[in-house]
């Protein structure tokens, strides 16, 4: 049963009351409570309990509220707009604070709308909890980070199929700096779509950013045009704490490449990365952590970056696997790396000199027939090579050079699935 409220604040408590009355909140059933903009969406949400969901109608709503009431496992709390193509919106002028605060775990956060914020006033901010869901949420001209979860320990965090377009701050960002406050757990990060991310001098402004110490999966995002790098993971100080980085597309980073690995274990694999300030891809002894170990960097294609197809350090401590990158470099810059100590480097094609891809300028980076990139790929199975490319089609034996196997369309801005 759904019970509507949509009246100004004042009358809140007493379409609450009725709902109690009918057996909504207080029981143990699950229940849908829809309410409109009028409504008090914070104490709304103080009401629900596991497997309920709240309903918001088309509209603003106030945003500033902290999140204390949590689900079950398999009986999340499920915030949602009752319409996903014009989807309720949560902003709030006046003093920095935060949409929606996280103090509990078992909630889905899906189809909403959020900002514009003022300067460092987030949109799902995450201090507490796990097994959480943001997915299918728009997030435009944020003042602070869309979704970040960066104060304690947590398990089971998914962040799919998101918009972030004019944002001012770091889009999305996972674990504590120093990877000893906190780090995250069954991370995974999908099909977001991120576009125009600016910051103030002296910030970086990342697209996504995994900090040390927290792996997770970073797959099928499109990121344009950000400050920073479009990606960045920063590793993990053990061996087993694994970051894969695959099927993304970076392009138009102003200061930084498109995908940075500051630290391994990573495969960072079937990634398109072009027309980047530094590298499409770049390795990065971050700290001097000497943390570049466990590294394979597999089948991604690579266009028109200004310093370089895929960057590593010259010197330093580096365990890192190049396999079957389809690499061109940017007005004369070195699309792939000199040999040295710590590298292995096998099936890259330097794509500079030669017609590699379709239409690139198109964004089409399909191999053409004739093209060098096909059927040279070496297929080695514990490297982490892909069983399918960009677009999820299967590879053959011997795999096409790069991020696609066969003709395929070009890549489109917006989200990818």
């Amino acid at each position: 049963m759904t019970v509507t409220i949509d009246r100004a604040v004042g009358v809140f408590a007493g379409a609450l009351a009725l709902a109690v009355g009918l057996g909504l909140v207080g029981s143990t059933a699950a229940a849908a409570l829809e309410i409109g903009p009028g409504a008090d969406l914070c104490a709304a949400l103080s009401q629900l309990q596991a497997g309920d969901e709240l309903v918001l109608q088309p509209g603003d709503y106030l945003g500033g509220c902290k999140v204390r009431q949590g689900g079950a496992p398999g009986r999340p709390i499920v915030i949602r707009s009752a319409d996903p193509a014009e989807p309720a919106r949560l902003t709030r002028s006046g003093p920095a604070v935060n949409m929606l605060e996280i103090h509990a775990s078992d909630l889905v956060i899906r189809g909403l709308a959020f900002g514009p914020t003022v300067t460092d006033a987030d949109g799902v901010r995450i201090i507490t909890g796990s097994r959480i869901a943001v997915e299918g949420c728009r997030f435009t001209q944020m003042g602070g980070i869309a979704v970040v979860a960066n104060h304690s320990s947590l398990q089971d965090l998914s962040v799919r199929d998101n918009v972030i377009t004019d944002s001012t701050a770091t889009a999305m960002y996972f674990g504590c700096h120093d990877g000893m406050g906190c780090r995250i757990g069954g991370l995974l990060v999908a099909g977001n779509y991120i576009r125009n991310v600016t910051a103030p001098p002296g910030e970086i402004g990342y697209g996504i950013e995994v900090k040390l110490n927290t792996g997770g999966i970073v797959r099928d995002n499109v990121i344009i045009d950000t400050k920073g790098p479009g990606i960045m993971v920063y590793g993990a100080r053990d061996l087993v704490t694994v970051s894969v980085v695959e099927r993304n597309f970076t392009r138009g980073s102003r200061t930084s490449s498109g995908i940075v690995v500051g630290g391994g274990p990573a495969i960072v694999r079937n990634n398109v990365a072009g027309w980047n300030f530094e590298g499409g891809i770049g390795l990065e002894n971050y700290k001097q952590r000497g943390l570049l170990r466990g590294i394979t960097v597999a089948h991604n294609t690579v266009y028109a970056n200004r310093e370089g197809g895929i960057l590593v350090p010259g010197s330093g401590p580096l365990e890192a696997a190049l396999l079957n990158n389809a690499a061109g470099g940017g007005a004369g810059a070195p699309a792939l790396p000199s040999p040295r100590a710590g590298l292995r480097l096998m099936g890259n094609l330097d794509c500079s000199w030669m017609a590699c891809f379709a239409n690139p300028e198109g964004l089409d980076f399909s191999p053409f027939s004739g093209s060098l990139l096909n059927g040279l790929g070496v297929a080695r199975a514990l490297d982490g090579i892909p069983s399918d490319d960009y677009f999820g089609v299967a590879r053959r034996t011997p795999p096409t050079i790069g991020a696609i196997e066969r003709p395929s369309p070009p890549i489109r801005y917006g989200p990818k699935r």
